[in-house]
């Protein structure tokens, strides 16, 4: 039996919603799946509203030898989540992951430095210049 991580369409028309689930790779796409995973909604904000995902348990499926789908596998290595990868782990059930590339990294304000000399910055001092 071939087994196989992909998407299981649920919502409404002009509405879509998808559950990532494991299916047999025979069984039809909203059919009864294996386990599900959890979820994607494409027409999220950003990625933590967009998938709800189970990554100890996509971890183990990988390991096992479920093959994903080209989407599922797009948003599994966003995740992180890797075959030979180590064991993620997830605090409650579902975990909301922000991606690693998704983050926007904070610029230092105007007039800070990131001079790595090793030289201390000097304060500016309470004393009125003469």
């Amino acid at each position: 039996m071939a087994v196989r991580i992909r998407l299981k369409r649920t919502g409404r028309r002009n509405r879509p919603f998808y559950r990532i689930c494991v299916f047999d790779s025979r069984t039809r796409r909203d059919g009864k799946p294996i386990e599900e995973l959890g979820s994607y909604d494409p027409r999220g904000d950003d990625w933590t509203q967009k998938v709800k995902l189970k990554r100890a348990r996509a971890h183990h499926w990988l390991t096992v030898g479920a093959l994903p789908s080209e989407t599922v596998g797009s948003i599994l290595r966003r995740f992180g989540v890797r075959k030979d990868g180590p064991v993620p782990e997830d605090e409650p059930e579902v975990v909301a992951v922000v991606a690693e590339a998704a983050e926007v990294v904070e610029e230092s304000p105007a007039g800070e430095s990131d001079d790595t000399s090793g030289e201390p910055d000097q304060a500016p001092s309470s004393e009125p210049a003469s």
